[in-house]
């Protein structure tokens, strides 16, 4: 009978202390996200060469035998944007507007700078130094922005420095912002502009944060597609929703691999890529036929159908994900 005092009689909880190290509090919560009981495992092998057999499975009752579609969802979404956090590096803003301002010299090989004279090195230097001296007074340090040329000619960096410059007031920035090269509106105040510029980088960097949830939100959207492409078939809406959640898994699961391996060995092979891409797109059709069991030809009419309506709300739904972010920065 003692031993029973070391049990909660109405939970069974075991009465012991709850202080463990942080190496035990992680092994607990890996070992239960994953199951790494044998299930995770044997849905491994069934989720990656089988499409479409989970899915039946799980609509026709069969729910203890494999890990859960959310759950499955879940490890590869993560996997998948951990890994593009770390492809996209943080100043791809400034990257992709050539924040690195090139000089005719060194845009030019080695061997054949070596081969130009000093009198015409020089003068290219000059006309470098002269083109600079037209948005920014290198003796004053101050933006020299009064006309509309040398607003166009204005750089990002130089734009990124007005940007959090204190000294440059809201009208002047709008007016050079304008007039320049990188102009937009989309709707919101010059003082909103204005930071979006300043803080371009932890734009990008929320809106990779922000990626997961928006997918999560779109799926539901691509069960309806699927529903409304195979209303006769009287699937319930949650049969399509469990099928969305194992196509998306298994694309993040393909795209990642290809991401990490490039990762891994420093390559960008756009090949590796493609084959992805196929084996998705066999997968995912695969998976649709097996599911609703119609003849083939019709079954890729409609994958047809369905991909490019999803693809139509991807493309909505990411420029919608950019704009509350730029608005939320």
């Amino acid at each position: 009978m003692p031993e029973l005092e070391n049990f909660c009689p109405h939970c069974g909880q075991e009465n012991k202390d709850q202080k463990i190290p942080v190496g035990v509090f992680l092994e607990e919560l890996l070992t239960s996200f994953l199951s790494f009981d044998g299930k995770f495992f044997r849905t491994l092998g069934v989720f990656l060469f089988k499409p479409g057999t989970l899915t039946r499975a799980f609509n026709s009752g069969q729910r203890k035998k494999y890990t859960h579609p959310i759950r499955l969802y879940l490890i590869f979404s993560l996997f998948y944007f951990f890994i593009i956090g770390f492809l996209i590096p943080k100043d791809m803003v400034d990257r992709l507007f050539n924040i690195r301002e090139v000089s005719p010299l060194e845009d030019l090989q080695p061997d054949i700078q070596e081969k130009i004279p000093e009198s015409t090195k020089e003068e290219l230097k000059e006309i470098e130094q002269a083109v600079a001296a037209g948005v920014l007074s290198e003796n004053t340090g101050t933006f020299n922005t009064d006309s509309d040329s040398a607003a166009k000619k204005l750089s990002w960096k130089e734009l990124r420095f007005m940007s959090i410059d204190p000294e440059v007031s809201e009208e002047q920035f709008s007016r050079t912002l304008e007039n320049s090269q990188y102009a937009f509106d989309l709707g919101l105040s010059p003082e909103k502009r204005r930071a979006i510029i300043a803080h371009s980088n932890l734009f990008l960097s929320k809106s990779v944060k922000n990626l997961p949830l928006m997918m999560l939100i779109l799926l539901p959207v691509f069960a309806l597609i699927v529903h409304l492409l195979y209303s006769k078939k009287q699937h319930y809406y949650i049969e399509n929703l469990i099928l969305g959640f194992h196509l998306h898994a298994f694309a993040y699961a393909l795209y990642g691999m290809v991401i990490l391996l490039n990762l891994v060995f420093g390559t960008q092979n756009n090949w590796l890529a493609e084959i992805a891409f196929v084996l998705v797109t066999t997968y995912a059709y695969l998976s649709i036929l097996r599911v609703f069991n119609q003849h083939w030809f019709r079954t890729l009419v409609k994958f047809w159908v369905l991909g490019l309506c999803y693809l139509l709300v991807l493309f909505a739904g990411f420029g919608l994900e950019l704009y509350l972010s730029l608005i939320l920065l």
